[in-house]
């Protein structure tokens, strides 16, 4: 067998709460420093301090049970150690959000996903920007995404150029290796999806999903990005057009003021009065542009 030499490193693991070290996590400690702060059977909880980047922040590593039962002391325990600071969850969850996370085999029921999904809700976990398989194990006919990495609410405001990358299951074992990189000052991945309820009260709206969802995409459950990509297209037009009809009464509000100033002779409360008005325009505007762009980025 293959030696591996981590010289210097240091470890931890669960193996306290488990009759076998289920997880095990190694750092290299001159260029991180990790401090344990909680560990059960399904999941190990630390503190990681970049030495050399100067950030820290709190990860939960994870590996579920197999069964359903048996999973509910890992969503408890995340609850209970859930941090009011950037958080990372990842690991093997053994469970699956949606049907979408799995294909072929037998179809994923409600009552599978509903404990991750409502711990996924209490928490406010979404998946990190993540590039390379969706997937992330198989056994060769059946593929599922049971590896995540999950970020709280809180993570956004302070890491905003992370980026995960999944490889294909099968090289090491029948799960994906999973990477995640810090680029600081870098944007990275796609944007996060955001509905916008203004594209709701657009009279095409209903039209535009009726028609999107007529496409015959029957065969792999991955056809539906098929619907998914002219909704998403027919929504940048809708942003689009919001847009031009916004700015053109921004417009139109700002002359009538500026007409209204030079009649009145008052000058010296341009400023004053203009400088909140336009502040205002530009912020809508460029909220406005981002929509589009990220609907374009998406479709």
């Amino acid at each position: 067998m293959r030696q591996f030499r981590l010289k210097n490193w240091k470890v931890l693991s669960n193996v306290a709460a488990a009759s076998t070290a289920r997880i095990v996590v190694f750092w290299n400690p001159t260029t991180v420093n990790i401090d344990l702060l909680g560990f059960s059977a399904q999941g190990l909880h630390v503190l990681i301090s970049s030495l050399v980047h100067q950030f820290k922040f709190f990860a939960s590593f994870v590996y579920g049970f197999n069964t359903i039962i048996a999973r509910r002391a890992l969503w408890d325990d995340l609850r209970n150690w859930s941090p009011n600071s950037p958080w990372l969850i990842l690991g093997d969850f053994n469970s699956l959000l949606s049907q979408s996370d799995k294909h072929h085999g037998e179809l994923v029921s409600s009552y599978e996903t509903s404990d991750f999904r409502q711990c996924c809700s209490d928490l406010g976990l979404s998946d990190l920007n993540y590039s390379g398989s969706h997937f992330t194990w198989s056994n060769g006919s059946v593929w599922s995404k049971l590896d995540r990495v999950l970020a709280n609410s809180l993570w956004s405001l302070s890491f905003t150029s992370v980026q995960v990358h999944f490889d294909n299951p099968g090289a090491f074992s029948d799960h994906s290796p999973a990477t995640i990189s810090f680029h600081p000052h870098q944007p990275m991945g796609k944007k996060c999806f955001k509905f916008f309820n203004m594209w709701s009260n657009h009279p095409s709206f209903l039209e535009l999903v009726a028609e999107a969802w007529q496409l015959d995409t029957h065969g792999s459950p991955m056809l539906l990005s098929v619907n998914v990509s002219s909704i998403l297209r027919g929504l940048c037009e809708i942003s689009t057009s919001f847009i031009s009809a916004t700015s053109r009464r921004e417009l139109h509000g700002l002359k009538l003021l500026w007409t209204t100033i030079k009649a009145f002779s008052l000058l010296t409360c341009t400023i004053l009065i203009c400088k909140p008005l336009i502040s205002s325009y530009v912020k809508v505007s460029s909220k406005l542009k981002s929509v589009s762009g990220n609907i374009s980025h998406k479709s």
